[in-house]
């Protein structure tokens, strides 16, 4: 066949190709805008991160240098005459701290020190720049002191720590001087080359540690610093903490305040847009490239679509909306010997077993229903009627005429309520009036007294129940607990209120279970005992409550040998008109 501008295959590939040239170009640019926002969302996560680790160092170093002048207060004794005598213990402290202290030393009342630093000799003269860590510390016997930072003869722009010696009379202080440049080198090893400067600065807005880099001058006389027209007091009191501004070299700078944990000190980050740049130099290549890709793959793909696609996915597209409104019996006819075609028999299969499996769930939920009324209704069986039967003409015989009437009355309530709709709800209420017609016969047929004890909150009576709930487990306390209804008992009927629950609980003082034996009560598929007569078994129950409110209730059962067993049935809380309350 010729080829012709003006024909189909060519209109189509024409529209497939600038479709996915437009979205392929839509695409790229948004991912690339997306990348870049990414990369700038991670590079202030970085800084942030960087922020966090200043701040844990801030931290840790404070904690050393409190252990520091922990051990000096701990190694003061009251009875020394001198502290002269613990200048080998400053010295040790020194040599092991010199990377982070310039100094550790003891004031004395005259404002004298005794240090261990090679250089203290030097300095240990009288000084009245000492008097005020005197004062203060002898004002503050219990915690340790922090300075602002300020200029000492010895250790140059330093942070002093002080705490009281206790005990010292006259009073003396331990106190030590912060390496601030050995900070300053640490905080350099953090920055990520030169993209980023790290600072801490104090609640004046003088800068304690760190580097402006190119973002600001310092000024070396009281160390507060500009930040282009900005002065590190604005931007101390500055309400944000992400602040814009532009260095004397016309660049655009932020800075990011952070709160240090100790001192009052706040830690600032100074980054501009070069951070961003640099991060993106090693994408751009790979974003044209895969832009260039991409518009190739579109031609391809726009010629495969006209080709193969068109046709085969419209059928399917289409039966799959059929199938989407609910027609599930409508087949897929395409005669194709390639994937699409195995494609629409495969579809045309799984439809069909989708049916076969919506069929046999219907049918096995009809089965459990009738299955489950079956199980409910042999309850009431020929059984317990002859034995009720029985009782009444030992009454009879007897001449006990005046009882014929009452277990006539109650054998009727039983099989009226026994036979009623098991899918209906019912009372508690119901539940327990059923329970005490049971009673009253077994009672006269064993010739025995069984007490029912009834504890149940006044909110609860009318707390909706399926039926025949409380009626087998109170059997089975007869029967088991009991010894077959031989021996008389109590027997408590408990319902209560917890939180969003409601706890119904059967409980007996008869013969109770083994561990063994417990652990069989509630697990399913156990085989019947011959010749045993039909029951409701408590795994009946349990299924039942499962299946009606989720597999967090059910059935948890308590026993012991010789004390009773207590069945405790759980389940969501609800208003009496069945809605759930919320």
């Amino acid at each position: 066949m010729s080829f012709r501008f003006s024909s189909l295959p060519f209109k189509l590939f024409t529209l497939c190709f600038l479709f996915m040239f437009g979205t392929v170009t839509l695409v790229s640019q948004l991912s690339y805008r997306f990348i870049q926002n990414e990369v700038r969302a991670n590079n202030d996560f970085f800084i942030s991160q960087i922020l966090s680790k200043v701040d844990q160092y801030v931290t840790l170093s404070f904690s050393s240098l409190q252990t520091i002048l922990s051990a000096v207060d701990s190694s003061y004794a009251p009875e020394m005459d001198n502290v002269e005598s613990m200048k080998p213990q400053l010295q040790q402290l020194y040599n092991l701290n010199f990377n982070s202290i310039t100094n550790v030393y003891i004031i004395k009342e005259d404002t004298s020190s005794v240090g261990g630093s090679p250089l203290s000799p030097a300095f240990d003269n009288p000084n009245m720049e000492r008097r005020s860590f005197l004062e203060q510390a002898a004002a503050n016997k219990v915690g340790t002191l922090v300075s602002l930072p300020y200029r000492s003869k010895q250790s140059g722009w330093t942070v002093t720590l002080t705490r009281y010696l206790h005990g010292s009379q006259p009073p003396a202080v331990a106190a030590l001087d912060m390496d601030l440049q050995a900070m300053e080198k640490t905080l350099l090893q953090i920055n990520r080359d030169d993209l980023v400067s790290i600072l801490i600065m104090d609640e004046r807005g003088n800068m304690i540690a760190g580097s402006l880099g190119d973002a600001g001058k310092l000024n070396l006389d009281d160390h507060t610093f500009e930040l282009g027209d900005m002065s590190s007091k604005e931007l101390l009191s500055h309400s944000g903490n992400v602040i814009q501004f532009k260095s004397a070299k016309n660049q655009n700078w932020t800075a990011r305040k952070y709160p240090a944990s100790h001192f009052n000190w706040t830690i600032i980050s100074l980054y501009n847009d070069s951070l961003t740049k640099r991060s993106l130099q090693h994408i751009e290549p790979y974003y044209f490239g895969m832009l260039a890709i991409g518009l190739l793959l579109s031609a391809i793909v726009a010629g495969l679509i006209t080709r193969f696609i068109r046709k085969p996915l419209g059928n399917l597209m289409t039966k799959m909306k059929l199938v989407k409104q609910g027609f599930l019996d409508i087949p897929i006819i395409m005669d194709r010997k390639d994937e699409f075609g195995e494609l629409s028999r495969t579809f045309d299969l799984m439809i069909k077993q989708i049916n076969e499996l919506l069929e046999s769930l219907r049918s096995n939920k009809e089965l459990k229903r009738e299955l489950e009324i079956q199980v409910l209704q042999s309850q009431i069986n020929p059984h317990f009627l002859y034995n009720t039967l029985g009782s009444i003409g030992n009454v009879v015989r007897l001449g006990m005429h005046d009882q014929v009437d009452p277990i006539i009355r109650s054998l009727i309530k039983i099989l009226e309520y026994g036979i009623g709709d098991v899918a209906e709800k019912v009372t508690l209420r119901d539940e327990l009036m059923n329970v005490r017609d049971y009673i009253f016969i077994q009672n006269i047929r064993y010739s025995s007294q069984f007490e029912i004890v009834e504890q149940i909150e006044e909110e609860l009576y009318d707390f909706p129940l399926f039926r025949m709930l409380l009626q087998p487990i109170v059997e089975n306390s007869m029967f088991h607990g009991y010894s077959g209804g031989r021996v008389p008992g109590q027997i408590i009927i408990k319902a209560s209120r917890v939180t969003d629950h409601v706890m119904v609980e059967v409980r007996d003082f008869g013969a109770g279970m083994t561990n063994k034996q417990l652990e069989l009560v509630l697990q399913p598929g156990r085989p019947a005992k011959p010749n045993n007569r039909k029951r409701i078994g408590l795994i009946n129950i349990h299924q039942r409550i499962q299946l009606n409110y989720g597999e967090s209730y059910g059935l948890e059962i308590s026993s012991e040998p010789d004390s009773g067993t207590c069945v405790t049935a759980k389940f969501p809380w609800a208003k009496p008109d069945g809605r759930d309350e919320g």
